[in-house]
C-alpha cells in the first residue's frame, strides 16, 4: 500500500494549527519527500516514517516556506549517522538557492557528512526526472511568482498516481500532467478567485474537474481556513470528493 501523508497544510502565511505545506509519499520501503518546511523530523517520526527510508528530496521551488526545513533535516540524518548520498532535486534557480542555503551553514565543515547530490531539473512539461524501485515521478512547471514545479507521483505497484500542484494559478499544463491520478493535492489560498501566483478553493475545484480525478485534497490554506467554505467552494465544479487537508492526514492511492 502507498501512502501520502500530508506533514503540513498552510500557506506561507499559516496559524497555529498548521505547519507550511509539506508531504511524503511513503512505499513498502522507501519515501519521497516533496518540499520541506516546518519540524520535518518530529513530522515523520510522527507518521512512522524513518529517515533512513528517505533517499529523494523534490524541492518544487525556494519560496522560504517550502525549503526552510532542510538545513535541520540534514542535520539531523547526518546526527542519526546517515553515511549514504541524499539526492536533491529542483529547477535550477531552486538548486541554486538551496546550495547557498546550505552553504549558509557551512554544512561541508561537518565531519564524515554524507554526500549529497545536487539533480537539476529541466523547465519543460512532462519530465520523469526520478524512477525508482517503487515509484516513478514527473514534472511540469507551474505559473508562480517563481519558477515552480507541479510533481506527479506514481505507484509501480498500484499504478495509481497522486499529482500535487505546489504553488500555481489555474494552469492547463499541471491539468495535463494530473490527467487520470487518484487524487489532486491542490493549493487553495483563498476562498473565491486569486493571483498572483495562486488558486483559490473554487478555481482548485474546476482544474480537478478538467484532469478527471477521483479525489481532490486543498492545502496550502490561510490562517482560519472555514473548512466548510473551502470544501463548499471547490464543489461548485467537482463532483467527487473534496478534502480539506489536515495536518499529519494520509491518503492511500
Amino acid at each position: 500500500m502507498t501512502q501520502l501523508i500530508l506533514l503540513g497544510t498552510g500557506a506561507a502565511l499559516s496559524d497555529a494549527t498548521r505547519e507550511h505545506t509539506y508531504l511524503v509519499v511513503k512505499g513498502k520501503h522507501e519515501a519521497v519527500l516533496i518540499d520541506c518546511a516546518g519540524s520535518p523530523v518530529q513530522r515523520l517520526l510522527q507518521s512512522r516514517v524513518a529517515l533512513d527510508a528517505m533517499d529523494h528530496i523534490i524541492l518544487t521551488h525556494h519560496h522560504p516556506d517550502h525549503i526552510y526545513g532542510l538545513p535541520i533535516l540534514l542535520l539531523s540524518m547526518w546526527l542519526a549517522g546517515r553515511n549514504k548520498p541524499l539526492y536533491l532535486h529542483g529547477l535550477s534557480g531552486t538548486v541554486r538557492a538551496t546550495r547557498a542555503l546550505l552553504r549558509a551553514f557551512e554544512w561541508q565543515r561537518f565531519d564524515n557528512f554524507f554526500p549529497l547530490e545536487f539533480h537539476t531539473i529541466p523547465r519543460q512539461a512532462h519530465n520523469t526526472p526520478l524512477v525508482t524501485t517503487e515509484f516513478s515521478i514527473s514534472t511540469t512547471p507551474t505559473q508562480h511568482v517563481l519558477p515552480s514545479l507541479a510533481v506527479r507521483v506514481e505507484s509501480r505497484d498500484t499504478g495509481r498516481a497522486v499529482t500535487y500542484s505546489s504553488d500555481t494559478e489555474v494552469w492547463e499544463p499541471l491539468v495535463d500532467l494530473a490527467r487520470g491520478s487518484h487524487i489532486l493535492i491542490h493549493e487553495a489560498t483563498t476562498l473565491d478567485n486569486a493571483s498572483g501566483g495562486h488558486t483559490s478553493a473554487r478555481q482548485a475545484g474546476e482544474q480537478a474537474a478538467r484532469a478527471g480525478v477521483q479525489k481532490l485534497v486543498l492545502v496550502h490554506l490561510p490562517p482560519r481556513c472555514h473548512v466548510q467554505k473551502w470544501r463548499a467552494a471547490a464543489q461548485q465544479n467537482f463532483a467527487g470528493q473534496v478534502i480539506v487537508g489536515e495536518d499529519l492526514m494520509r491518503l492511500t492511492f
